[in-house]
């Protein structure tokens, strides 16, 4: 069995090359930028649970800095994908998922207010944004 911190870090590995593959037709310096960023400024026991899984809060920052050009595409159309993706993320029940995609259209320009290029934490600040929302649009997990 491998000691904690060597399978901590073959499962953050193995989290990137997920995300990376799946944005991998729209995957720019940004979003490498971002990546990079992301693991350098967290320490590995904010990744993880103690039972060494990685924290729910921290997949939807991995996805949506992975894929932020791709959710930001897609939610201003109100559906594809990656917005289904983030929904399933957010544990909203696939019979939400519909109404999911229009709550993000509908705060399109809230959540999406800057470009990852200019603002390597843009996708941090839509899930933060969306995390409000989220609370306020609270029928969508039910």
């Amino acid at each position: 069995m491998l000691p904690d911190v060597a399978r901590r870090v073959l499962t953050t590995c193995g989290i990137i090359v997920f995300g990376l593959n799946l944005a991998a037709c729209n995957t720019t310096k940004a979003t490498i930028d971002t990546t990079v960023n992301f693991f350098s400024s967290t320490t590995p026991n904010d990744l993880f649970t103690v039972d060494g899984l990685v924290k729910q809060e921290q997949k939807i920052n991995l996805f949506a800095g992975v894929a932020y050009e791709n959710l930001r595409q897609e939610a201003a159309a109100g559906s594809g994908q990656y917005v289904t993706s983030l929904a399933t993320l957010y544990g909203v029940p696939e019979a939400n998922h519909g109404a999911f995609g229009k709550v993000l259209q509908q705060r399109h320009a809230e959540l999406f207010a800057t470009d990852l290029v200019q603002d390597n934490r843009a996708h941090l600040r839509m899930v933060s944004v969306l995390n409000r929302v989220m609370n306020q649009e609270a029928s969508l997990l039910h």
